[in-house]
């Protein structure tokens, strides 16, 4: 018992000089990342995809033709949930104007916007003999996601994309450890470090994305173990329309003429704006 109640004894009795300040003493390292989760979470790559393909990883920007393939691709993959569609079939609109599907295509190149429906059942239901789709029920609302309106607004169809990736990947899953540390389910989407394991992490490098905002939406170890069924309820219960690139011709246009490849880090302006559709 003396020997355990020695250093508190000694503590008591130390000179002032002889103790350190509260304030002087280090606070412990955090964690480091890999410490907490698992490789893939860590490097952020994402199960759907080769690790060494840059645009399904999103370390590179799609361009048009890569993102069209991509979407037929999960359409072809997944034909229950997702079916892929370019432009309208076009016929007489609610003005009383008759459509042809050229109506609906850019002027500059002739693409006509690339886009997908994604619903449980995607090819029962009624179908929409102007829009092409079927998979329409009266008891599910629509939802319309949309990207680049401005042809310079690349990251602007990105999201849309891991949108699509997203739902389509974990549809009909349940109980999937996103993150490697043995939960589940336990930080689903809402900003916010659910968990605490961001804040596990050393300070230097919980502000992972670089906004200002230590453990906030998108640092590592925030919303990053959500609920598969959530997104198994959601396609199920809605009928959901996703346009990544409305304006094609005009993306086109930035990156292969305007301004090139690396628009988004060197354009000598802002990058081509208009709609060329």
């Amino acid at each position: 018992m003396t020997a355990m109640l020695l250093p508190l004894l000694l503590s008591v009795i130390a000179p002032a000089s002889l103790l350190a300040p509260v304030g002087a003493q280090d606070d412990p390292p955090g964690y480091a990342p890999e410490d907490i989760w698992s490789d893939e979470y860590v490097s952020q790559i994402f199960p759907w995809g080769n690790p060494q393909d840059e645009r399904v990883q999103f370390r590179m920007y799609h361009d048009y033709f890569t993102m069209k393939d991509r979407m037929q691709f999960l359409a072809d993959r997944n034909p229950d949930i997702i079916s892929f569609h370019e432009g309208l079939i076009g016929g007489i609109n609610s003005r009383g104007n008759e459509m042809g599907s050229d109506d609906y295509e850019g002027w500059y190149y002739n693409h006509a916007s690339p886009w997908v429906k994604i619903t449980a059942d995607v090819t029962g239901g009624d179908c929409n003999d102007f829009v092409g789709d079927c998979g329409n029920y009266a008891d599910r609302p629509d939802v319309m996601f949309v990207g680049n309106h401005h042809a310079r607004e690349w990251m602007s169809y990105t999201v849309p994309m891991l949108f699509i990736e997203t739902l389509v990947y974990y549809y009909g899953q349940a109980g999937v450890d996103n993150d490697g540390d043995g939960l589940i389910d336990e930080d689903g989407w809402d900003g916010i470090d659910n968990d605490g394991d961001c804040l596990r992490l050393d300070a230097s490098i919980q502000d992972y994305n670089g906004d200002g905002v230590a453990c906030g939406p998108g640092d590592l170890g925030v919303d990053e173990d959500f609920s598969e069924q959530f997104i198994t309820d959601l396609v199920n219960s809605r009928e959901i329309y996703v346009i990544p690139m409305l304006n094609v011709d005009g993306n086109r246009y930035d990156r292969e003429e305007y301004c090139g490849e690396t628009a988004w880090e060197n354009c000598r302006t802002s990058g081509w704006r208009k709609n060329l559709r």
